[in-house]
């Protein structure tokens, strides 16, 4: 048992860390930038799951929240229809795209079916875009302004009707700028 000590409070402290990393930030969008000069969001070029090619900067001109997920992330399929319904509320208004990471193409399309997922999610096999935006866990929402500049992160999913508001909240914030 004394020999096993050592390896149990490692393990402990991992879990602990690992918990603390992938908790959601405080406040509904965390991260959030001050009004003015925002930082521009990365740019990119990805392929869609229905066959086609995604270009980020081509959006602009709308607002856009990027939601990053992947088919066997459990947070990601249960947030999904809060996300759907953000759609059917805004589609006219805001873009919304789904950021699929490391995952296998076929189980991200199976996904999408299932779900019932109508905003179009590009595929990043690599976890590129991970990188690029920061991005530390799945799920996570990016909100980019409509001038392509980062409005703020929502780290975690967003859940129930306090996932809701939230998301509402964040939505018409990327909206005003």
């Amino acid at each position: 048992m004394v020999r096993r000590l050592p390896w149990l409070v490692l393990v402990g402290l991992l879990v602990v860390l690992a918990g603390l990393a992938l908790r959601p930030r405080e406040g509904p969008v965390a991260g959030k930038a001050p009004a003015g000069r925002l930082p521009t969001a990365p740019s990119f070029i990805l392929d869609t799951l229905d066959g086609g090619k995604l270009d980020l900067a081509q959006l602009r001109g709308k607002p856009v929240v990027l939601n990053f997920w992947a088919s066997w992330c459990a947070p990601c399929r249960s947030e999904m229809p809060v996300l759907v319904r953000s759609w059917q509320h805004h589609r006219e208004a805001v873009h919304f795209v789904g950021v699929n990471v490391l995952d296998d193409p076929d189980e991200a399309r199976r996904f999408v079916r299932e779900l019932r997922i109508p905003f179009r999610s590009v595929h990043d096999p690599n976890g590129d875009t991970l990188r690029w935006f920061r991005v530390l866990g799945l799920p996570t929402t990016v909100f980019v302004s409509r001038q392509g500049g980062m409005a703020g992160v929502h780290a975690g999913p967003f859940l129930g009707p306090e996932g809701e508001r939230a998301l509402e909240r964040a939505v018409r914030e990327v909206l005003a700028r």
